[in-house]
């Protein structure tokens, strides 16, 4: 082996050792150095020589001493994300959301505005740029420690190039999202898909300090989900991995997704497709009491007027979102028979209807499940609501940063 490769072994070594002590200190309410030997195996010089590193880089700071086992007491170390920031988006079509955070995920000062498809990719990256700008000048903070922003942002991401091969919300083919921020924006910036994203923000700070095994499922306008194996993201080959929602569960369905497949689960189990499905069956059931909620007005449909019909018993709502919840089932079960998940994580606009929606799925998943294996797959929602997808978007870029990959 020559210097060369040597020196690169050393330094990757050395990364991968400040990787553990830092997720130890960060993990730790207070931990001494000689803990962390312990606890790493590592040498105590090298674990001095970390630790001295993180200290003068702020990530970690000395908090006096603990208590003495016979010789002197040990000087203990905290976490100190507190002095440096980041910012997460997350992109939506209907909205834009940013906040800043600490390096500890408190958020600071968060900023909504409206999403304007009109302009395409650069009228949206000027909404960026103008979202960070008024996120910088309310927040008073000092901008230079603002070390970078990750974005969540809905469709097929090539995780090799960050070129957005396909973002049906928004329309874009072969989008460098990189490429146009960064005519705006002077930042870090990294970004995937938003179910992904959302399970990464699980992952950290949330259901993912119990499991280490789960999936994340979006149910909402579209249908997405983020895998979690052995506490990390499952990409595939070029990061397309999770679309569950193009899967086809009924080929010869009447309905056809934004994704241009017939019968796929969008088409049969999303917010759109639902709400669709009503739009075309409403005519033919005159008893029914969706048409009247929308003021005879059938363009108005949508999937939270036919589950608050479902609610009052409305025949026609009941039907159709129980079979959107049996193909959505299905979808959920093929996750737990091919992934042997220790959880399903559900988010989305779909979730806000509380037990009918989480009841129905249970039911469903129970009727498809393998009968011969025993076992419990916790069904979840979201640990952030509403902030699932901000969350992951912080989440991403603070990953980086403890992974010193920035």
């Amino acid at each position: 082996m020559n210097r060369l490769s040597l020196g690169k072994d050393a330094s990757y070594i050395n990364k991968l050792n400040k990787i553990e002590i830092l997720k130890i200190i960060r993990d730790t309410e207070l931990v001494s150095r000689a803990e962390i030997v312990k606890l790493t195996k590592l040498s105590a010089p090298t674990v001095t020589r970390i630790v001295d590193d993180l200290v003068e880089s702020g990530l970690a700071v000395v908090v006096g001493e603990g208590d003495s086992t016979g010789g002197r007491p040990p000087k203990m170390l905290k976490f100190d994300g507190s002095q440096e920031y980041v910012i997460g988006i997350d992109l939506g079509s209907t909205s834009i959301r940013g906040a800043i955070s600490n390096l500890k995920g408190n958020i600071i000062i968060e900023v909504e505005t409206p999403t304007d498809l009109s302009g395409g990719v650069e009228k949206i990256c000027d909404q960026i740029a103008q979202l960070v700008d008024k996120l910088k000048k309310r927040s008073n903070l000092d901008v230079s420690k603002i070390l970078g922003m990750g974005l969540a942002v809905a469709g097929l991401i090539d995780f090799n190039s960050s070129i957005i091969e396909y973002s049906p919300v928004f329309n874009w083919k072969k989008v460098d999202l990189k490429n146009e921020l960064s005519k705006h924006l002077d930042l870090p910036l990294f970004y995937d898909n938003v179910s992904r994203v959302t399970a990464f923000g699980e992952l950290l700070h949330g259901i993912g300090k119990k499991y280490d095994n789960f999936i994340f499922v979006n149910a909402g306008y579209g249908i997405g989900s983020g895998v979690i194996i052995d506490g990390k993201p499952l990409y595939g080959n070029k990061g397309f991995s999770g679309e569950l929602g193009h899967i086809i569960v009924d080929s010869e369905s009447d309905f056809v997704g934004k994704d241009g497949l017939r019968g796929s689960l969008e088409s049969l189990s999303s917010g759109y497709g639902i709400a669709e499905i009503a739009k075309a069956k409403v005519a033919s059931n005159p008893k029914s009491n969706i048409l009247s909620k929308v003021n005879g007005k059938k363009e108005d449909i949508t999937a939270k007027i036919v589950v608050d019909c479902a609610k009052e018993e409305d025949s026609l709502a009941t039907e159709i979102f129980d079979t959107a919840m049996g193909h959505l089932g299905i979808g959920l079960d093929m996750l737990i028979k091919m992934f042997d998940p220790q959880a399903i994580v559900l988010t989305g606009g779909l979730t806000k209807n509380g037990d009918i929606f989480f009841d129905k799925i249970k039911e469903h998943i129970a009727k498809n499940r393998f009968q011969q294996l025993e076992r419990e797959v916790h069904i979840l929602p979201s640990s952030f609501g509403e902030d699932a997808s901000l969350i992951g978007a912080l989440s991403i870029i603070l990953h980086r940063i403890f992974q010193f990959d920035l």
